[in-house]
């Protein structure tokens, strides 16, 4: 267990999240130290990454509506509290959207230092490529020679921009627990229909991931959300 403070909020790190990242980050399968430190490069742009994301929720929690705030990473992501506040359903909604507002802006922060130093064209060009794969010439080879003598640092960038982008995009899923399953959860009424409404873009999202892109790791944690939101609608009852 690893306990730290940032901005005055106590963050609480389990063991389960640096097992999980590993596993994700494939490092179990290296037999090689180049892949070793590949692997490791993940967890950090993983724990920095999650750490902003849950500081964007707690420090806008304190901001708005006070309370004790404090944050723990764990298996599958992190959690972050502020105890004692009280919120407003439109408070709630910004605490809950600044969570993946606050890795929207860090992966902006890193396209716009990238920028300042080898030119706005050349990063937006491997930005699109690394998050899209969609192919756009590049002005000059100051980039990309860059890359290719800091294997390592390519790596490590190539990371925070997939994990904040694409972490991001699917945590707003409209699936509880996840933050667009929270957002639905303030404007959708019943409380039946925010379940049914995760149930089925659970069970779609864990389908695509299986067939469309081959990720079993994706496709298993959408199952399992899917099957926890059919029964949170099988344990309560509503009229």
């Amino acid at each position: 267990m690893i306990r730290f403070s940032i901005f005055g909020i106590p963050v609480e790190v389990q063991p389960f999240f640096w097992i999980v990242s590993v596993l994700m980050s494939g490092g179990l399968y290296s037999d090689s130290r180049g892949g070793l430190l590949a692997a490791a490069l993940f967890v950090v742009a993983a724990f920095v990454s999650i750490l902003i994301h849950e500081l964007g929720h707690a420090l806008t929690g304190r901001k708005l509506g006070g309370g004790y705030a404090r944050i723990i990473l764990t298996a599958f992501g992190g959690l972050a509290f502020n105890e004692g506040g009280r919120f407003t359903r439109q408070q709630r909604f910004w605490v809950v959207a600044m969570g993946p507002g606050a890795g929207f802006g860090f992966l902006i922060a890193i396209i716009a230092g990238l920028s300042l130093v080898f030119g706005a064209g050349d990063v937006l060009a491997y930005t699109q490529l690394v998050l899209f794969h969609i192919e756009a010439p590049f002005q000059s080879d100051t980039f990309l020679n860059f890359l290719q003598e800091k294997p390592y640092i390519h790596l490590f960038i190539r990371h925070l921009l997939w994990i904040n982008f694409w972490w991001g995009v699917i945590n707003l899923l409209p699936v509880l627990p996840l933050d667009g399953g929270r957002i639905t959860e303030l404007f959708v009424r019943p409380q039946k229909l925010v379940y049914q409404i995760g149930m089925a873009a659970g069970a779609a999202m864990g389908f695509y991931a299986f067939f469309a892109l081959g990720s079993i790791y994706t496709a298993g944690l959408f199952g399992f959300l899917a099957w926890q939101n059919y029964k949170a609608i099988q344990e309560n009852s509503w009229q």
